[in-house]
Protein backbone atom coordinates (compact mmCIF):
# COMPACT_ATOMS: atom_id res chain seq x y z
CA UNK A 1 0.00 0.00 0.00
CA UNK A 2 2.99 2.36 0.87
CA UNK A 3 4.43 1.41 -2.29
CA UNK A 4 1.67 2.24 -4.33
CA UNK A 5 1.51 5.46 -2.34
CA UNK A 6 5.00 6.74 -3.33
CA UNK A 7 4.74 5.73 -7.14
CA UNK A 8 1.97 7.76 -7.07
CA UNK A 9 3.86 10.42 -5.66
CA UNK A 10 6.71 10.22 -7.68
CA UNK A 11 4.31 9.79 -10.97
CA UNK A 12 2.55 13.41 -9.75
CA UNK A 13 6.20 14.80 -9.46
CA UNK A 14 7.95 13.47 -12.77
CA UNK A 15 4.17 14.82 -14.31
CA UNK A 16 4.45 18.12 -13.22
CA UNK A 17 8.35 18.28 -13.96
CA UNK A 18 7.66 17.80 -17.08
CA UNK A 19 4.73 20.04 -17.51
CA UNK A 20 7.07 23.18 -16.19
CA UNK A 21 9.95 21.65 -18.70
CA UNK A 22 7.46 22.09 -21.46
CA UNK A 23 6.15 25.31 -20.33
CA UNK A 24 9.68 26.78 -20.02
CA UNK A 25 10.55 25.92 -23.23
CA UNK A 26 7.97 27.47 -24.93
CA UNK A 27 8.64 31.17 -23.09
CA UNK A 28 12.10 30.33 -23.84
CA UNK A 29 11.31 29.94 -27.74
CA UNK A 30 9.67 33.41 -27.51
CA UNK A 31 12.94 34.88 -25.76
CA UNK A 32 14.85 33.85 -28.45
CA UNK A 33 12.43 35.08 -31.60
CA UNK A 34 12.71 38.26 -29.29
CA UNK A 35 16.21 38.75 -29.23
CA UNK A 36 16.01 38.49 -33.00
CA UNK A 37 13.96 40.86 -33.40
CA UNK A 38 15.83 43.34 -31.40
CA UNK A 39 19.03 42.42 -33.29
CA UNK A 40 16.61 42.80 -36.68
CA UNK A 41 16.66 46.56 -34.92
CA UNK A 42 19.96 47.05 -34.30
CA UNK A 43 20.75 45.90 -37.75
CA UNK A 44 18.18 48.67 -38.87
CA UNK A 45 19.70 51.28 -36.50
CA UNK A 46 22.74 50.56 -38.16
CA UNK A 47 21.96 50.83 -41.36
CA UNK A 48 20.21 54.24 -40.44
CA UNK A 49 23.86 55.78 -39.35
CA UNK A 50 25.47 54.54 -42.29
CA UNK A 51 22.92 56.32 -44.50
CA UNK A 52 24.01 59.85 -43.60
CA UNK A 53 27.43 58.60 -45.70
CA UNK A 54 25.45 57.84 -48.85
CA UNK A 55 25.45 59.60 -51.86
CA UNK A 56 22.80 61.85 -52.31
CA UNK A 57 20.33 62.28 -55.76
CA UNK A 58 17.31 63.89 -56.49
CA UNK A 59 13.98 62.06 -57.07
CA UNK A 60 10.30 62.73 -56.85
CA UNK A 61 7.52 61.81 -54.79
CA UNK A 62 5.11 59.58 -57.32
CA UNK A 63 2.36 57.98 -54.66
CA UNK A 64 1.48 59.59 -51.69
CA UNK A 65 -2.03 58.53 -49.82
CA UNK A 66 -3.41 57.61 -46.24
CA UNK A 67 -4.57 53.87 -46.25
CA UNK A 68 -6.90 52.44 -44.27
CA UNK A 69 -6.60 49.43 -42.60
CA UNK A 70 -8.94 47.23 -40.24
CA UNK A 71 -7.90 45.09 -38.11
CA UNK A 72 -9.83 43.51 -34.98
CA UNK A 73 -8.81 45.86 -32.80
CA UNK A 74 -9.85 48.73 -34.15
CA UNK A 75 -8.88 51.39 -37.67
CA UNK A 76 -5.47 51.84 -38.57
CA UNK A 77 -4.01 54.22 -40.89
CA UNK A 78 -0.41 53.97 -42.88
CA UNK A 79 1.10 56.10 -45.00
CA UNK A 80 1.89 54.87 -48.47
CA UNK A 81 4.89 57.20 -50.30
CA UNK A 82 6.41 55.79 -53.12
CA UNK A 83 9.41 57.74 -55.01
CA UNK A 84 11.41 57.57 -57.96
CA UNK A 85 15.47 58.37 -58.76
CA UNK A 86 17.75 58.19 -60.90
CA UNK A 87 21.35 57.12 -59.99
CA UNK A 88 23.80 56.58 -63.31
CA UNK A 89 20.68 56.80 -65.67
CA UNK A 90 19.04 53.87 -64.12
CA UNK A 91 15.22 54.92 -63.15
CA UNK A 92 14.79 52.91 -59.20
CA UNK A 93 11.94 53.18 -57.00
CA UNK A 94 11.89 53.20 -53.43
CA UNK A 95 9.04 53.60 -50.29
CA UNK A 96 11.10 53.94 -47.65
CA UNK A 97 10.93 57.51 -46.01
CA UNK A 98 12.85 56.11 -42.61
CA UNK A 99 14.91 52.97 -42.47
CA UNK A 100 12.95 50.89 -39.51
CA UNK A 101 9.95 52.50 -39.95
CA UNK A 102 8.95 56.23 -38.88
CA UNK A 103 6.88 57.50 -36.34
CA UNK A 104 4.78 60.33 -37.97
CA UNK A 105 1.35 60.21 -38.23
CA UNK A 106 0.30 59.11 -41.57
CA UNK A 107 -1.73 62.39 -42.43
CA UNK A 108 1.47 64.42 -40.98
CA UNK A 109 3.53 62.49 -43.93
CA UNK A 110 1.48 62.40 -46.85
CA UNK A 111 1.24 66.36 -46.51
CA UNK A 112 4.89 66.51 -46.10
CA UNK A 113 5.62 64.59 -49.14
CA UNK A 114 3.28 65.37 -51.70
CA UNK A 115 2.67 63.65 -55.33
CA UNK A 116 5.14 65.49 -57.90
CA UNK A 117 7.39 66.95 -55.03
CA UNK A 118 11.06 67.42 -55.35
CA UNK A 119 13.03 65.76 -52.62
CA UNK A 120 16.40 64.77 -51.81
CA UNK A 121 17.14 60.50 -52.05
CA UNK A 122 20.24 59.18 -50.06
CA UNK A 123 21.25 55.98 -51.91
CA UNK A 124 23.24 52.98 -50.61
CA UNK A 125 26.42 52.99 -53.07
CA UNK A 126 26.64 49.32 -53.49
CA UNK A 127 22.97 48.96 -53.99
CA UNK A 128 21.48 51.40 -55.14
CA UNK A 129 17.87 49.80 -55.23
CA UNK A 130 18.08 50.66 -51.41
CA UNK A 131 17.15 54.47 -50.63
CA UNK A 132 15.54 56.58 -48.12
CA UNK A 133 14.61 60.09 -48.11
CA UNK A 134 15.39 60.89 -43.90
CA UNK A 135 18.86 59.32 -43.32
CA UNK A 136 20.29 59.01 -39.99
CA UNK A 137 17.06 58.90 -38.13
CA UNK A 138 17.03 56.77 -35.86
CA UNK A 139 13.54 55.08 -34.31
CA UNK A 140 13.85 52.51 -31.24
CA UNK A 141 10.24 50.30 -32.22
CA UNK A 142 11.47 47.30 -33.41
CA UNK A 143 14.45 47.03 -30.84
CA UNK A 144 11.92 48.32 -27.96
CA UNK A 145 9.23 45.16 -28.97
CA UNK A 146 12.07 43.07 -28.92
CA UNK A 147 12.83 43.58 -25.44
CA UNK A 148 9.33 43.74 -24.23
CA UNK A 149 9.02 40.52 -25.56
CA UNK A 150 12.00 39.05 -24.31
CA UNK A 151 11.59 40.83 -21.10
CA UNK A 152 7.72 39.78 -20.66
CA UNK A 153 8.66 36.32 -21.52
CA UNK A 154 11.51 36.10 -19.15
CA UNK A 155 9.18 37.11 -16.27
CA UNK A 156 6.60 34.55 -17.62
CA UNK A 157 8.82 31.95 -17.22
CA UNK A 158 10.33 32.69 -14.23
CA UNK A 159 6.64 32.67 -12.68
CA UNK A 160 5.76 30.00 -13.99
CA UNK A 161 8.71 27.82 -12.68
CA UNK A 162 8.20 29.31 -9.31
CA UNK A 163 4.48 28.37 -8.74
CA UNK A 164 5.19 24.89 -10.38
CA UNK A 165 8.03 24.46 -7.63
CA UNK A 166 5.94 25.78 -4.72
CA UNK A 167 2.95 23.40 -5.83
CA UNK A 168 5.48 20.10 -6.27
CA UNK A 169 6.49 21.28 -2.62
CA UNK A 170 10.78 21.48 -3.74
CA UNK A 171 12.73 23.01 -1.80
CA UNK A 172 14.01 26.93 -1.74
CA UNK A 173 17.10 27.38 -3.54
CA UNK A 174 18.37 30.73 -4.63
CA UNK A 175 15.97 31.43 -7.45
CA UNK A 176 13.52 30.67 -5.57
CA UNK A 177 14.37 33.50 -2.73
CA UNK A 178 15.37 35.74 -5.72
CA UNK A 179 11.93 35.81 -6.96
CA UNK A 180 10.07 36.05 -3.16
CA UNK A 181 12.40 39.39 -3.15
CA UNK A 182 11.11 40.57 -6.73
CA UNK A 183 7.85 40.26 -5.47
CA UNK A 184 8.47 42.10 -2.70
CA UNK A 185 10.31 45.02 -5.16
CA UNK A 186 7.26 44.62 -7.54
CA UNK A 187 4.78 45.58 -4.91
CA UNK A 188 6.52 47.84 -2.54
CA UNK A 189 5.23 51.13 -4.52
CA UNK A 190 1.88 49.90 -3.62
CA UNK A 191 2.95 49.38 0.33
CA UNK A 192 4.75 52.41 0.37
CA UNK A 193 1.92 54.67 -0.70
CA UNK A 194 -0.45 52.77 1.37
CA UNK A 195 -2.86 52.28 -1.19
CA UNK A 196 -3.47 55.45 -2.70
CA UNK A 197 -4.54 54.88 -6.11
CA UNK A 198 -4.44 58.62 -7.07
CA UNK A 199 -0.58 59.25 -6.15
CA UNK A 200 0.01 55.85 -8.65
CA UNK A 201 -1.86 57.33 -11.46
CA UNK A 202 -0.04 60.37 -11.81
CA UNK A 203 3.32 57.98 -11.54
CA UNK A 204 1.82 55.81 -14.16
CA UNK A 205 0.99 59.08 -15.85
CA UNK A 206 4.54 60.19 -15.89
CA UNK A 207 6.04 57.42 -16.72
CA UNK A 208 3.34 57.28 -20.04
CA UNK A 209 4.29 60.60 -20.74
CA UNK A 210 8.20 60.10 -20.62
CA UNK A 211 8.09 56.88 -22.69
CA UNK A 212 6.61 59.17 -25.53
CA UNK A 213 9.90 60.90 -25.90
CA UNK A 214 12.73 60.50 -27.90
CA UNK A 215 15.72 58.53 -25.92
CA UNK A 216 17.36 55.45 -25.69
CA UNK A 217 15.63 52.22 -25.49
CA UNK A 218 17.54 51.68 -21.78
CA UNK A 219 15.34 54.52 -20.35
CA UNK A 220 12.19 54.10 -22.39
CA UNK A 221 11.22 50.32 -22.25
CA UNK A 222 11.33 50.39 -18.49
CA UNK A 223 8.92 52.95 -18.30
CA UNK A 224 6.85 51.84 -20.73
CA UNK A 225 6.85 48.63 -18.42
CA UNK A 226 6.03 50.64 -15.66
CA UNK A 227 3.66 52.59 -16.70
CA UNK A 228 1.71 49.26 -18.68
CA UNK A 229 1.98 47.17 -15.44
CA UNK A 230 1.29 49.24 -12.86
CA UNK A 231 -1.48 51.01 -14.89
CA UNK A 232 -3.07 47.40 -15.33
CA UNK A 233 -2.65 46.56 -11.33
CA UNK A 234 -3.81 49.60 -10.37
CA UNK A 235 -6.74 49.65 -12.41
CA UNK A 236 -7.73 46.51 -11.01
CA UNK A 237 -7.59 47.67 -7.27
CA UNK A 238 -9.89 50.87 -8.50
CA UNK A 239 -12.42 47.99 -9.73
CA UNK A 240 -12.05 46.13 -6.98
CA UNK A 241 -12.49 49.39 -4.96
CA UNK A 242 -15.63 50.25 -6.65
CA UNK A 243 -17.51 46.60 -6.78
CA UNK A 244 -16.85 47.04 -3.09
CA UNK A 245 -17.85 50.25 -3.30
CA UNK A 246 -21.30 49.00 -4.66
CA UNK A 247 -21.46 45.72 -2.24
CA UNK A 248 -21.50 48.11 0.65
CA UNK A 249 -25.16 49.54 -0.73
CA UNK A 250 -26.06 46.04 -0.82
CA UNK A 251 -25.23 44.89 2.48
CA UNK A 252 -26.66 48.07 4.35
CA UNK A 253 -29.95 47.94 2.25
CA UNK A 254 -31.05 44.54 3.64
CA UNK A 255 -29.92 45.37 7.22
CA UNK A 256 -31.89 48.42 7.07
CA UNK A 257 -34.87 47.09 6.13
CA UNK A 258 -34.29 44.26 8.41
CA UNK A 259 -34.18 47.12 11.64
CA UNK A 260 -37.13 48.84 10.62
CA UNK A 261 -39.19 45.34 10.44
CA UNK A 262 -38.04 44.98 13.85
CA UNK A 263 -38.97 48.66 15.58
CA UNK A 264 -42.55 48.36 14.03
Amino acid sequence: MGDSEGWDGSADLAKGRSERYALLMIWGAIIVIGFFIFLFGQYQASRSKASLEWPMTSGAIVVSKVTKNKTEEGVTYSADIEYSYRVDGKRYASNVVVIGGHDYPAREVVSRYSVGNEVSVAYDPVRPHKAVLEPGKLTYGTQQFGMIMMGGALFMGALIDFIFRRSLNEELNLFDHVMIISFKVIFFPFWYLNGNLWILGAMVGLAGWLSTLDGSPVIIVPLMFFAAFYGVLGALLLWCRFMGWLYSFQDDGPGESDGATEES
